[in-house]
Order: structure tokens, then sequence, then C-alpha cells
């Protein structure tokens, strides 16, 4: 391994920035959340609390990698484009689910596996049975959990759910 040069291009502040963004508004959203009140175990004001407080921890993570990688510099190329296309997949998910009829469950699996391939260093073909597998299971799950236990509507879409 070898030392960095003294002209060696520094980590780009561009993923602290934006985690410390999706941080803040994971906040501020939480705090609305916690203030809407009725945050009884069946009431429907329970579900915006449990998204925002896992965004705010994912959020929060997040700040910490990049806080960290900042600091080591350990990689010479660029990141700052990966969250940010991954928050225009986020906006065009959630577009996805309000004005079409994909639903919950395709519109989720295809976020998912694409939020996974920007995420992963590893080769498309060694992760791809895992990601899918992962996706189908997850959406699933957390759409009968939502729908069957909670009473929550998730759109359902073109699957017959």
């Amino acid at each position: 391994m070898t030392a960095p040069t003294p002209g060696a291009a520094k980590a780009a502040p561009g993923p602290l920035i934006a985690g410390v963004v999706l941080l803040g508004a994971g906040v501020y959203l939480l705090v609305h959340a916690l203030s809407a009140g009725d945050l009884t175990l069946g009431g429907p004001g329970l579900a915006p609390v449990i998204v925002t407080g896992l965004w705010v921890a994912v959020a929060a993570c997040y700040v910490v990698t990049a806080f960290l990688e900042r600091i080591a510099e350990a990689e010479d190329k660029p990141r700052w484009l990966t969250p940010f296309l991954l928050l225009g997949g986020l906006i065009a998910y959630s577009l996805i689910l309000k004005f079409t009829v994909v639903g919950y469950v395709l519109a989720t699996v295809v976020f998912f596996v694409g939020s996974a391939r920007l995420l992963s260093v590893r080769p498309w073909r060694e992760v791809i049975v895992r990601d899918v597998s992962v996706a189908i299971g997850l959406s699933l799950a957390i759409y009968f959990v939502f729908t069957r236990l909670l009473g929550i509507a998730l759109p359902a879409g073109v699957l017959p759910l």
C-alpha cells in the first residue's frame, strides 16, 4: 500500500452534506409526527412515528459513515453521486406509489433492488438472486403486516393481494 501523495484529491463533501440534510428533514418530520397525537398501538399516528424514527436512525448512521470516510479518505474515487441517485430513486418511488397502479409490492421490489445495486460493490451476477429474494420477501412481509395486522391501507396495484 502506498502513502498518499501531497497533491491527492480529498473526499468530496457531497455525501456528508446529503446525510445532514436527510437527518435534518427526518428529525423535523419526526417532531411533527410525534406532535400529531394518537400514538396508541393501533392508532393511525404510530406508523409515521415508526417510519420517521427509522429514517432518522438510518440518516444518522449514514452521516457517521460519511464523516468517517471523509476523515479516512480511504477511497480514491468520488462517491458523492450515490446519495443523490438514491434520493432521486426515493422521489421516483413515492411518485410511482402515488400516481400509478403499479402498487406497493412491485414498486418496493424494484426500488430495493435498485438501491442495493447502487450501494453494492460486488458484481451484479453474484448478488442478483439474493437481492431479488430479499426484496420480494421484505416487500410482501411489510405489505401483509401493514394491511392485515395494522389495518393500514397500502396500494395493492396490479397484484391481486
